[in-house]
């Protein structure tokens, strides 16, 4: 059986390497909108690979393999 939203497997070094990359921060008022909003989109990319990451460990024992 197929599972639907398959995802490719997330590594730690991948995800760390993001996190260095684009880490949280807060902004003040000398930085553009743009530099806020490229920032904010980096990091939603960020949020989502931990989200699928974690959802992948946890359905690592009970996922059903491609046949």
């Amino acid at each position: 059986m197929k599972q639907e939203n398959q995802f490719p497997p997330i590594s730690n070094k991948l995800l760390n390497a993001l996190k260095d990359r684009f880490p949280k921060r807060d902004f003040g008022l000398d930085y553009s909108l743009r530099e806020m909003d490229y920032h904010a989109g980096a990091r939603s990319v960020v949020s989502f690979l931990e989200f699928k990451q974690k959802e992948q460990r946890e359905n690592s024992l009970t996922s059903i393999p491609d046949n």
